[in-house]
């Protein structure tokens, strides 16, 4: 005949059982005392396989040593604990969790009882929007907050590492005429060419940015002469003379680019910006089509 401590410790199981996210106890030692059945899918194995080891008998040394430490620092402070980690289930998928987990002390045992929730898609929708709130909708290069964040970090890391950093402003010459006369939807589509076109042009590191309806900035780090930045503004420049086919029209626009070289640690972003933009005033007011490299000193 059970007993009714039995029969509580049955009750109990059940309960937890019919919880969706995975739930585990351990004892002071760290050993663990039991689960749930979301727990035996987590881990792939069964309580029974489970109950009495550590987690260095379970996990590889580092995860190990995660929840070691966050285990002792909750006994320190008996209290609640919660953070975020990065977990392999048993089926080999990772997944992004949050732990909840709770020191307690009851019929003369000491230990912690935790549950993992499973954030793995509130992830990916943060990474989604903040992905969103960095990238031009139209074109899929970076915006113009995307691009102010970049060239702050580009110049602090030429102010730790003491490279040359180039900013470059291009503005699009006759692209007005073609969205007045024949509507966005084949302007939308002339952006996006021209953005492809653009990218071809420059490396993975760089950071293109569209920051305005017409106007177009670029990042690049490590330039290893002027001549270097010369050669690819007149390939830009050449690659213009070709014309863009959209929806079989054929359209013909030229482009402007004013550079500005810093090889100070001192340039702040607003010194670059003003002298790049500078740069191309002077070319939209010489006739357009053409480039002007200036050097922040």
């Amino acid at each position: 005949m059970e007993s009714p401590r039995d029969n509580k410790t049955d009750f109990m199981q059940a309960v937890i059982n019919a919880a969706p996210t995975p739930i585990f106890y351990k004892d002071a030692k760290g050993r663990y005392l039991g689960c749930n059945k979301a727990f035996e899918e987590y881990i792939g194995l069964t309580r029974g396989e489970l109950i009495g080891k550590s987690v260095f008998e379970l996990f590889d040394d580092d995860l190990a040593s995660t929840y070691f430490k966050a285990d002792n620092a909750l006994f320190e402070r008996k209290g609640t604990q919660i953070y975020e980690a990065k977990v392999e289930y048993a089926d080999g998928s990772i997944h992004d969790v949050m732990f909840h987990k709770a020191y307690f002390h009851a019929e003369g045992v000491e230990g912690v009882v935790g549950s993992i929730l499973d954030i793995t898609e509130r992830k990916k929708a943060e990474k989604r929007l903040e992905q969103l709130a960095l990238t031009d909708s139209l074109t899929g290069l970076d915006n113009r907050y995307s691009l102010m964040k970049s060239l702050k970090h580009s110049l602090l890391r030429q102010h730790r590492e003491n490279f040359t950093l180039a900013f470059l402003m291009l503005d699009l010459d006759g692209f007005k005429q073609i969205n007045d006369s024949y509507g966005h939807p084949v302007g939308d589509a002339l952006l996006i060419a021209v953005a492809k076109k653009l990218k071809n042009h420059f490396r993975e590191s760089d950071v293109i940015a569209r920051v305005g309806g017409d106007e177009f900035s670029v990042i690049l780090e490590n330039i290893s002469s002027t001549e270097s930045l010369r050669l690819l503004a007149n390939k830009i420049l050449a690659e213009f003379v070709e014309p863009f086919i959209i929806d079989n029209n054929s359209f013909t626009i030229g482009i402007s680019i004013g550079i500005a070289i810093s090889s100070s640690c001192e340039c702040s972003s607003e010194d670059i910006i003003k002298r790049a933009d500078a740069a191309l005033y002077q070319v939209k007011n010489n006739g357009k089509g053409n480039y002007l490299l200036t050097v922040v000193n």
